[in-house]
């Protein structure tokens, strides 16, 4: 009897300018939400996901669409309850949530308590009487979600109690209950890790640090983590990948709001590094490639917008890095004129394309392609580009046992003898520990990029924190494998 829970609460969103002071970013709380919903269906794949209330900051039937569209994306089976902020607007939105569901031997009960003064609660009689009747009915865990931290008295410094909350913790126990998953008190607390009681209370999502909680159930074993949005400020990231309006493939990325994610979201600086293919071509000769046999002598679907990319981008640089995601043709040149290439900082070489790959799929061979990328590399990489973009998203169809066993040696030693950085890279693709530990084994410096093409992906680190991790280093270890490209220093 196993389960993984993602648990979120209190996002409390509010389309428009920020409607009060403090720290809730309701504004961006959308944004959260995806970029919450991204990390859930991508890395923790959670047998259920919980939305425990306060989904807007007031009952709006318009914002409460607006973040069921986005709900709606999540995978897994979602039970969504409604908070106090959330008013009758919440049902004609949203389906009552189920009174109980079982999954993989485990009964989890939604409760929809009374709202009372002081934002306190009271649980009913008659849901009182149905955490007894669960137990009858189950012989497994049972898992109890509401909004109001449902807790042991002075456990938690929690202000929010329920009125009868002795005669409910009573039941909650009597009956054997495996944990209480609460919102609504924004700092959250996770008690289950502090060994209090089996309860936790989910921290607001839309606060700082913009956190949830992923919880695995395995009989009686109880383990939590906590996830957070942004990235401590103290390690000093910067994200060297990070897209403008100018991308074809944007789908919103405004340079203020860029600049306004990324200090929310923990970053010490960022580059902006377009394509340099999409700013020359026109967007259909970009996306068929048609142009990489001539490069830049390619005379069809011309349209030349890089003067325009960089009057636009040095206007915000610094803080920014000025920076380019520089495509190369079929003989491994970069697509770029000489004079953009001088006033670049920031020089993102990236592979988009092989001839080997763009083949009928029986047709394919992987060796050859990996032959032709590692050739390609060779005088890719001695071109003087300082990064190597998503060196195998290209590849990202196989496996690593798949893959031809001179393919991440061949692109790592390259990087070795050109001295250009390898990018940890979560966009369309998975970093795995066996790139990055054949990297760091030969002494080649990494660096992080979101490939931001939307506002929830900004600096977005989550996944290379945990690959860090996952290789068996830590945080100390960060200035030593990173590299620091553009800044002067």
């Amino acid at each position: 009897m196993s389960l993984r829970i993602v648990a979120i609460a209190d996002i409390h969103y509010a389309d428009g300018p920020i409607k009060q002071t403090g720290p809730r970013q309701t504004s961006k709380a959308d944004i959260l939400l995806q970029r919450s919903i991204n990390r859930i269906n991508r890395f923790i794949k959670p047998d259920l996901t919980v939305i425990l209330g306060d989904l807007v900051d007031d009952a709006s039937e318009e914002d409460l669409t607006k973040l069921k569209e986005a709900i709606d994306s999540i995978k897994s089976p979602c039970i969504v309850l409604p908070g106090n902020h959330d008013g009758d607007a919440f049902y004609k939105v949203f389906p009552a949530p189920p009174e109980s569901l079982d999954i993989d031997g485990v009964r989890i009960l939604s409760f929809v308590d009374e709202q009372l003064p002081e934002y306190n609660a009271r649980r009913s009689e008659r849901d009182i009487a149905r955490m007894y009747q669960a137990r009858r009915e189950h012989d497994g865990p049972i898992i109890s979600l509401q909004h109001v931290p449902l807790l042991l008295r002075h456990a938690s410094q929690s202000p929010y109690r329920y009125t009868n909350d002795k005669e409910t913790w009573e039941a909650f126990e009597r009956n054997g209950f495996s944990l209480s998953i609460s919102g609504h008190w924004h700092p959250g607390d996770d008690l289950v890790a502090r060994e209090e009681c089996r309860a936790v209370v989910v921290p607001a999502l839309c606060e700082h640090p913009f956190a949830f909680f992923e919880i695995n159930i395995d009989g009686d074993n109880i383990q939590t983590r906590r996830h957070e949005l942004a990235i401590p400020k103290e390690l000093e990231l910067i994200d060297y990948h990070i897209h403008t309006p100018f991308a074809y493939c944007s789908q919103n990325m405004e340079i203020p709001v860029t600049f306004e994610l990324a200090e929310q979201f923990g970053l010490a600086k960022l580059a902006f590094t377009e394509h340099s293919g999409q700013l020359y071509f026109e967007r259909q000769t970009y996306w068929s490639a048609a142009f990489l046999d001539d490069a830049l002598a390619y005379s069809e679907g011309k349209n030349n917008r890089m003067d325009d990319f960089i009057a636009v981008a040095k206007q915000h640089c610094p803080p920014a890095l000025l920076g380019l995601e520089i495509d190369c043709d079929n003989s491994g040149k970069p697509i770029v004129h000489r004079y953009v290439w001088d006033q670049i900082q920031v020089k993102l070489g990236s592979k988009h394309w092989l001839k080997a790959l763009r083949k009928p799929e029986d047709e394919i061979d992987v060796q050859e392609a990996a032959d032709e990328m590692v050739g390609r590399l060779s005088k890719f990489a001695a071109s003087g580009i300082d990064i190597l973009a998503h060196p195998l998203r290209v590849f990202r169809k196989w496996a690593d046992e798949d893959l031809p066993a001179n393919l991440i040696p061949g692109i790592v030693e390259q990087l070795r003898l050109n001295n250009v950085a390898a990018e940890i890279n979560f966009h369309g693709q998975i970093t795995t520990p066996l790139f990055l530990n054949t990297c760091l084994d030969a002494g080649v410096k990494v660096v992080f990029g979101s490939d931001s093409h939307t506002y929830y992906e900004i600096g977005e680190f989550g996944p290379h924190l945990d690959l860090i991790k996952a290789c068996g280093l830590s945080y100390a270890d960060l200035p030593n494998i990173l590299a620091n490209i553009g800044s002067g220093e």
